[in-house]
């Protein structure tokens, strides 16, 4: 005799889907300041710089969008995962390897070929891949039935080693620099906005949130992927082919998050680095929750946390505040969307089990 903790889906509520959102961000702000307060600084003055450097300017909304453009790409792909009952942790190290392949191809080729050419064949081979990092665990889970969770956690580690490998190897800049890095990438996405970065990745990033959408709610494949998720028996009764609906979303998911790789190597840095995994494919899962799996749900998540993001860098220039402190108060409002997001979408029960 034991409990277990059951947590299912509701119904959302109109309302709950607007104040969700906006009583994280109330909770996190307040408790934040509080701890601002502790630290000796005026916590108005902190926000005022946090909105002001993420919202209410131009440069600073532009620098959200950068963010938000690899949220974006890789909660997209993890929606896809989830709704075939799959749960994507690999995203991180899908979108490594589609950084490392980008920028190899860039590297290889951009001395030879035209600009463009190098760049959809760089983002071509991250998609593919990410999509292939992330069909390994698909197929263990679809024909095997080995937990995703682990496996794509352990790819991930995998993965971030084989970044060192390379950056420090096959790919590294000859002569002396601070830190390992490959050699500049001249072939790159085309820019947006000069000051800020923003560059056709976010035009990428909005057009596979669209087209997921409709592959997901007006194809074959969509629906398959919606039956799997919420009955796996049924669509096994139906014929549907787990296994391969199983590995399909993986693939796809990898593919996007692999694509987001290659937006961060030819779009936003213009080389590549052991920093480029920060933790942005776990963020994502949360993104991902948020927008409840929907994939123009996304689009808006995506910008509210690459608000966060970007914020919490200008509250630590203005506050001269530690650079710890501001991804604490980051993480602080990470967790208080994931809790009222849990709340206000999710049923959660403490269930006796014999």
């Amino acid at each position: 005799m034991g409990y277990v903790i059951r947590i299912r889906p509701k119904p959302a509520k109109p309302l709950a889907i607007v104040l969700a959102p906006v009583a994280s961000f109330a909770l996190a702000f307040f408790v934040g300041g509080l701890l601002m307060v502790w630290a000796g600084v005026d916590p108005i003055s902190g926000y005022t710089a946090f909105v002001s450097g993420s919202l209410t300017t131009f440069p600073g909304f532009m620098q959200t969008l950068v963010q938000a453009t690899l949220f974006m790409l890789m909660a997209t792909g993890i929606a896809i995962s989830n709704r075939a009952g799959v749960l994507n942790v690999g995203a991180e190290g899908q979108y490594i390897v589609g950084a490392i392949l980008a920028t190899y191809v860039a590297v290889e080729l951009q001395q030879t070929l035209h600009p463009a050419l190098v760049v959809v064949l760089a983002m071509l081979l991250a998609a593919v891949g990410g999509a292939l990092w992330a069909a390994i665990p698909g197929v263990l889970r679809g024909y095997m039935n080995v937990n995703e969770v682990v496996t794509t956690v352990i790819l991930n580690w995998l993965a971030y080693r084989i970044l060192q490998w390379i950056i420090r190897g096959p790919l590294r800049l000859p002569g002396p620099q601070l830190y390992p890095m490959s050699p500049p990438v001249t072939a790159t996405l085309p820019i947006l906005e000069p000051s800020s970065g923003l560059n056709a990745g976010l035009v990428i990033a909005v057009a596979l949130a669209v087209f997921s959408y409709f592959l997901l709610f007006n194809t074959e494949v969509g629906f398959k992927i919606r039956v799997t998720g919420s009955n796996p028996d049924l669509a096994r009764y139906a014929g549907f082919g787990v296994e391969r609906v199983i590995v399909l979303s993986m693939g796809y998911s990898g593919a996007l998050a692999g694509i987001a790789g290659g937006v961060e190597v030819l779009g936003n840095l213009h080389y590549l680095f052991e920093g480029i995994s920060i933790g942005l494919g776990y963020t994502s899962i949360i993104v991902s929750l948020v927008a409840r799996d929907h994939p123009l749900g996304v689009i808006a998540a995506s910008i509210m946390f690459g608000t966060i993001y970007s914020g919490s860098s200008f509250l630590q220039t203005a506050t001269h505040l530690t650079y710890t402190f501001s991804k604490a108060l980051e993480g602080l409002i990470y967790l208080f969307v994931l809790v009222t997001t849990l709340f206000a979408f999710y049923e959660i029960k403490l269930v006796k089990v014999s």
